[in-house]
């Protein structure tokens, strides 16, 4: 009888590939760093602007592209996934925005108006809708894929008790809505993708710089905090037909 090497039966971990939208940002470098540290996972990171200032600037197992997140440019990322579809097992959208050089979140409803309301719905909704409606039909034979996209606590209606941030929230609340009508549509087009609508916590990052004053001492996350819990509570989920709103900490947060 011939005898096996011991070597052939060592498995070896199969490569996985984890696409990162919005990689230029603070959380989305984290990730990318973090996916990096993982021996049998690649990274596609996208991001608006060139890489430069980004690092890592290469290694072996990145890939770095630029899009502007328009349909067109949308669709050139998923040609080239293409023939990398059945080894993506993980999406993450860090696309969204709070506040601008003239834009900042409103205290009271005097202050709403339609030029700030439609940059937080282009960015914070919209944007992460264009990418959905182009990955969901990738992804259609795929055994399992989480799609984790960057909601927000405030996005919650159920738990609004404070009030102000008008456009913010709203736009993070359609963003929910969009990824609950994906879910029910992923249900029966693409049984292998799980739908996470993600609070983050608050990430010492220029989204939330000009508010962390106000915080209790303590919970203000690093972006590499940020990216291991992302990580640590997605990391087990499993395809259902349902979109989970969860936080930082793996609880539920009320719609």
């Amino acid at each position: 009888m011939r005898r096996r090497s011991m070597f052939a039966a060592t498995e070896v971990a199969p490569m996985t590939l984890h696409l990162i939208i919005g990689a230029g940002g603070g959380i989305g470098q984290a990730l990318t760093n973090h996916s990096l540290s993982q021996s049998s996972q690649r990274v596609v990171a996208v991001s608006r602007q060139a890489d430069s200032g980004l690092k890592p600037v290469s290694h072996p197992r990145l890939t770095r592209l630029q899009c502007d997140n328009s349909a067109a440019a949308i669709a050139g990322v998923m040609e080239t996934l293409m023939p990398q579809r059945h080894q993506l097992t993980r999406v993450t959208l860090c696309n969204g925005r709070l506040h601008h050089r003239d834009l900042s979140p409103e205290k009271r409803i005097e202050q709403l108006n339609d030029t700030a309301l439609t940059k937080l719905y282009l960015s914070n909704a919209v944007v992460p809708a264009l990418w959905l409606s182009q990955l969901l039909p990738l992804l259609q034979r795929s055994r399992h894929c989480v799609i984790t996209v960057l909601s927000a606590r405030v996005g919650s209606i159920g738990d609004n008790r404070l009030g102000g941030w008008y456009g913010y929230r709203a736009s993070k609340a359609a963003l929910n809505q969009l990824l609950q009508t994906a879910a029910v549509e992923a249900s029966r087009r693409a049984k292998g993708v799980k739908l996470v609508a993600y609070h983050p916590g608050t990430v010492d990052t220029a989204l939330s710089r000009p508010f962390q004053s106000r915080l209790p001492p303590g919970q203000l996350l690093s972006p590499q905090q940020a990216a291991h819990q992302l990580f640590r509570v997605t990391e087990t989920l499993e395809a259902d037909g349902q979109l989970s709103y969860l936080d930082w900490r793996g609880e539920a947060i009320p719609w």
